[in-house]
């Protein structure tokens, strides 16, 4: 039997530059295309149906991280 979990986006991705911003656009259109919900501006969540989800996830999320910034994962 599968738990459902939350898998937790936390990122700090800086702006001051077009090219940041156009990064940290990118990225949080990617966590929307990719399921999740924005619950604050840097915080996305998404429900996972058990581990193997979150595992796919997590890889989806690495494949597509932004070159500069700070991203953590939290998976309840």
């Amino acid at each position: 039997m599968s738990k459902f979990m939350r898998l937790i986006v936390f990122f700090d991705i800086p702006t001051k530059t077009k090219k940041d911003r156009r990064c940290a656009y990118s990225f949080r259109k990617f966590l929307l295309n990719d399921g999740y919900c924005m619950l604050q501006y840097s915080v996305y969540v998404r429900v996972c149906n058990g581990m193997d989800a979150v595992r796919k996830h997590e890889g989806r999320l690495n494949e597509n991280l932004p070159e500069t910034g700070s991203v953590r994962m939290l998976v309840l």
